[in-house]
């Protein structure tokens, strides 16, 4: 994503208006699978819905964006007073800063949300590896519980933690995994794929343990008949591996859900060992849900039955 699309990105979401859950007051709190996190002010919490904090029962809300630390300088270049207004905001003052995990560059101003005066700061920070845009509006009549002194030392405080422990972001995954029989996660993409293992390590490549890859898409095809060859696209854009040839495909009827499977063999493009494989593709109610079995042809019989359970026991959310 481009720097321009991350300010414009921070600078929509943040006219939002969501929903909360308990805060420390004491130390930095992290919204739910961010690395970036700060003493919210007053009596703003974590919200549930979105990354951030925010004040119900006045509206006030802290909207926060992850961006590469690299990015700072390019982001930076386009928080100009021109591009502010552009979005609706009126620029009053700015000034850089120094945090402890690095730099920033503070913007204060006004801007109206829906008709309705906001005070708004953006915060652009960086740290070693994560930075953040922060975006922070108070509506007009709240500004003496939020006061600019207080806004500011909240913002100050920001923080990043260098992991987000793998069950926290397993919470933003649209599905449950009601069992997962012996195999653990252990990443977590910020797409949404899950990767397990049945190791007590995590594997540095797919031949080194069993690997069970789950993913959950919007679409895919409405009409049974389109469905296979779907499916079969998706298998076939699978990467390290070499002569992978196609043993079986059938379409099954799964928790009520029509599924497609594919089992295949192939070789470890690195080493050459003997690996087999298996694909689920899930339909229905206009998403899929894609699962993944890898593992070598010697360890396949204690691992297909691991595979198949995870993938009985995942469940949609709701």
């Amino acid at each position: 994503m481009s720097s321009r699309a991350f300010f414009a990105r921070a600078a929509v979401l943040a006219g939002l208006a969501l929903a909360a859950a308990p805060a420390d007051a004491a130390n930095p709190v992290y919204p739910l699978a961010s690395h970036v996190g700060l003493v919210a002010p007053g009596a703003m919490k974590p919200s549930e819905r979105f990354r951030g904090f925010e004040d119900p029962a006045t509206g006030a809300s802290i909207l926060i964006l992850e961006v590469p630390a690299q990015a700072y300088p390019e982001v930076e270049k386009q928080m100009t007073a021109e591009a502010l207004k552009k979005q609706g905001m009126t620029e009053e003052k700015r000034e850089n800063v120094t945090l402890t995990v690095g730099k920033g560059l503070l913007i204060v101003g006004e801007q109206a949300v829906d008709a309705k005066k906001m005070r708004k700061w953006v915060f652009l920070a960086t740290g070693a590896e994560v930075g953040a845009l922060i975006a922070v509006q108070v509506p007009d009549e709240a500004r003496g519980k939020y006061t600019d002194a207080d806004v500011r030392t909240a913002l100050m405080s920001m923080s990043v933690r260098p992991s987000v422990p793998i069950d926290e972001q397993m919470r933003l995954l649209p599905i449950s995994l009601d069992n997962l029989s012996g195999m653990r996660p252990f990443r977590m993409l910020p797409n949404g794929t899950l990767f397990l293992t049945d190791g007590a390590k995590d594997p540095p490549d797919v031949a080194a343990a069993p690997l069970l890859i789950i993913s959950v898409a919007p679409g895919g095809p409405q009409e049974p008949t389109d469905r296979a060859n779907f499916a079969r696209n998706l298998f076939t854009g699978l990467n390290d591996f070499k002569d992978l040839q196609i043993r079986s495909a059938d379409m099954l009827r799964l928790d009520n859900q029509q599924t497609h499977e594919i089992q295949a063999e192939a070789k470890d493009v690195k080493t050459g060992v003997p690996m087999k494989l298996v694909q689920w593709v899930r339909f229905g109610n206009g998403a899929f849900i894609r699962f993944v079995g890898i593992a070598r042809t010697d360890a396949w019989t204690q691992a297909f039955p691991q595979f198949r359970a995870v993938r009985d026991g995942v469940k949609p959310k709701g």
